[in-house]
Order: C-alpha cells, then sequence, then structure tokens
C-alpha cells in the first residue's frame, strides 16, 4: 500500500532527517514508527501526505508516486491526527468532523449525517455535537479528532503521537478504541509514537529509527522484543523485553493448580493441611472473596469465619494475557495470581516461576520458527531462479 524507495530528507543547515530509507508498509495493517526524539519517524511520517517533501527517492501508495498527486488533492484522501486533536474551536464538534466532506464537495446535509455516526462510531453521545471544542476533556477531542480524520472514510490514516498528551487513565481507553475501531474499518495506519509500550500494544509492524533518520529494524511486535537486531534496538526496546513479550502469550495457555483454592465452607483444618502460607476463599459460585493466611486462621470454625486480605485483582482467561497474569501475581499479598473464567470464577492459581515456565516455551517456539524462517530462505535462495537478481 505505501512504498519507501530509498527516501531521504536533508535539510540546508546539513541535518538529515531520514536517510536513504526503503520500507513497505502492510495494505489494512498498523505500522508504528518509533525511535529517540530527532530520529526521523515525524518526518517519514508527513512524506506520505507531502506535508514534507523527500529530497530523494520515492513515496508511492498502491503504486503510483505521491508527486503526481496535487498535494491538496492527496490530503484529503489521508486521515491525519496529531497531539491535541488540532480541531477547530469556532466550529462545533459536528462541524469538525464534517470538514474533509464539505471540502469533497458533499452537500451540508450528507455531511453532518457522515459526522453524527462518526460520533458515534468513536463512543461520543450524540449530545456532544453542538458542543465547542473547549467544552470536551482532553480525551473526548482526541476522539472527535479521530471521528474528523476518518470523515470521507480514507484508506489511510496517519496518526502523529495521538495520544501523548492526555493522562495514562485516559489513554489506555483511547488506544482500546482505537484496537475496536481498527477490527471494525481496517484501514492501513501509520502511527508515531516515543511509547514502546504503546508501538507493541498497538502495532501489527514495528519500525525502530536510530538518530540521524536510518531504518534500525523493521519487524513484528514478538520478533522485535524476542530478536532485536542490535544492541541500539535491545536498549530501546528496554531490559525488560521478556516481561513485554508475555503480552503475546494467552493467559488461557498460564498451567493454574487448584491447591490453595477452598470454599468458605472448608474447616479451618482442611486450610492447614494445604501446605500453603495462603489460602483463597472461595464463595459457593467460586468467586473469590480473599486470601486467609494460614498462620493467622483461627484455632476452630470454617473459612467464613477467618479473616480475609484483599485479593489485588484476578486475571482473565477469556481475553488477558500471560503478562496481565505476571502483574497480578506480583501485586498480590500471595504472590500468587488468580485465574478466572468469563463469568468471574475462579479456575485456579499460578507463582511467578511457573509464569516463567509459559515465558520459556514461549521462547522455544519463537527460537523454532525463526529457524524454520531462516532455513526457509536459505532453501529459496539456493534454489534455481532463487537469490539476489
Amino acid at each position: 500500500m505505501i512504498r519507501f524507495d530509498a527516501v531521504s530528507k536533508n535539510y540546508p543547515n546539513g541535518t538529515t532527517a531520514v536517510d536513504e530509507l526503503s520500507l513497505e508498509l502492510a495494505e489494512g495493517g498498523i505500522t508504528v514508527l518509533v525511535g529517540p526524539s530527532g530520529c526521523g519517524k515525524t518526518t517519514t511520517l508527513r512524506m506520505i501526505n507531502r506535508m514534507v517533501e523527500p529530497t530523494a527517492g520515492t513515496v508511492s501508495l498502491r503504486g503510483r508516486d505521491i508527486r503526481e498527486v496535487h498535494a491538496p488533492e492527496l490530503r484529503r484522501g489521508i486521515g491525519y491526527v496529531i497531539q491535541h486533536a488540532g480541531l477547530f474551536p469556532h466550529r462545533t464538534i459536528l462541524d469538525n468532523i464534517a470538514t474533509v466532506p464539505l471540502l469533497l464537495g458533499w452537500s451540508r446535509k450528507k455531511a453532518r449525517a457522515r459526522a453524527a455516526e462518526l460520533l458515534e462510531l468513536v463512543g461520543l453521545p450524540s449530545e456532544m455535537a453542538k458542543r465547542y471544542p473547549n467544552q470536551l476533556s482532553g480525551g473526548q477531542q482526541q476522539r472527535v479528532g479521530v471521528a474528523r480524520a476518518l470523515g470521507a472514510d480514507p484508506p489511510v490514516l496517519l496518526m502523529d503521537e495521538p495520544f501523548s498528551a492526555v493522562d495514562p487513565i485516559v489513554r489506555a481507553e483511547l488506544q482500546a478504541e482505537f484496537i475496536r475501531l481498527q477490527k471494525e474499518l481496517h484501514k492501513t495506519i501509520v502511527f508515531v509514537t516515543h511509547d514502546i509500550d504503546e508501538a507493541i500494544k498497538l502495532g501489527d509492524n514495528i519500525a525502530v529509527f536510530r538518530t540521524g533518520g536510518k531504518l534500525a529494524q523493521f519487524d513484528t511486535p514478538e520478533r522485535l522484543l524476542a530478536h532485536p537486531a542490535d544492541d541500539f534496538v535491545a536498549g530501546f526496546v528496554g531490559q525488560d523485553r521478556g516481561i513485554r513479550r508475555l503480552s503475546f502469550v494467552k493467559a488461557a495457555e498460564v498451567p493454574l493448580r487448584d491447591g490453595p483454592v477452598l470454599p468458605e465452607t472448608s474447616p479451618v483444618a482442611r486450610a492447614r493441611t494445604v501446605d500453603e502460607p495462603w489460602v483463597l476463599v472461595v464463595d459457593e459460585a467460586r468467586r473469590p472473596l480473599g486470601w486467609a493466611a494460614v498462620a493467622g486462621l483461627p484455632d476452630t470454625g470454617t473459612l467464613a469465619d477467618a479473616p480475609l486480605t484483599p485479593l489485588g485483582h484476578t486475571f482473565s482467561l477469556e481475553g488477558d494475557s500471560a503478562r496481565a497474569a505476571l502483574d497480578a501475581a506480583l501485586l498480590s499479598p500471595s504472590r500468587l495470581a488468580v485465574g478466572v473464567d468469563a463469568q468471574g470464577a475462579v479456575v485456579g492459581v499460578a507463582d511467578a516461576y511457573e509464569l516463567s515456565a509459559v515465558m520459556a516455551a514461549a521462547e522455544a517456539v519463537a527460537a523454532e520458527a525463526v529457524a524454520a524462517e531462516a532455513a526457509a530462505g536459505d532453501a529459496g535462495a539456493d534454489a534455481p531462479g532463487g537469490g539476489e537478481r
């Protein structure tokens, strides 16, 4: 869909923002550009809609050199989202969203109808349509910015650190909404961020740039974490990349045990036979009630009479990752993660050591995949007509 062929951007003062970039971005996927400040990621993004013109090389969109398209026409066919949304303060929310359709010659009625649809699509109530940007929160304004970028249903969406100016809670909400929208819309998205966790969470592929506009590595998030190309990429991804890799392991793959899980009707004497310092007390539907320290149990009675310590939080086997399970274990007073099903019933528990076994298994699978890919590449190179042309 989007292709960079030996693209460079040099400025008169001698600065090289992008250096001979060759890259192909998949249609219908999310490509995230990351790297330190001054690495050329925003410049790369802005060359796609000709807000920055390359010094050398070619940027093509669906096989067509973008220099063959009049710049304003090109931009009207590409959605663009920036920090702080960039909304027009004197226009209502509905009119902000309708901006591009109106520029394309749509009737006011049709443009406003489309804007109302998009307002609902990004999760905002219809009563906000008549408000102005200064009457919305930062997170709501960013949603409007996304809706405006989708106004004319463009095939390509450029997003330049769109969620970086909001607080962490709102940012997580926006990321979740963004993932939901992409599953529905299947746009070709180029997303710039300085946050490697955001890149891993959102990207189908990640391009890591080093200072001077050089592409250091282009790979899937999982491959990037498992096999960084060099010390620079490894340092940028972070020393905790093994923990981040747990994001790609489904929680359902975590081995769980039931030993320290007991119903509240159990006699305290039974809890002492479990040979664990803590037992998880559950109700009749196996919903967790809390942790009971075995050393602090009363002499007689049932676990319903025992003092309970708050649970911390659980992880779901339905939609969470093994990283969520590890987080639950580390925050639990017992250092045991509690896995629950879709109804919130306890399936079992696991500790950090058991979770590390999941990580080791994932490492082995990744290593096998890399070896198989390398073997396939070697076989292709050795085949008649293979190798370089």
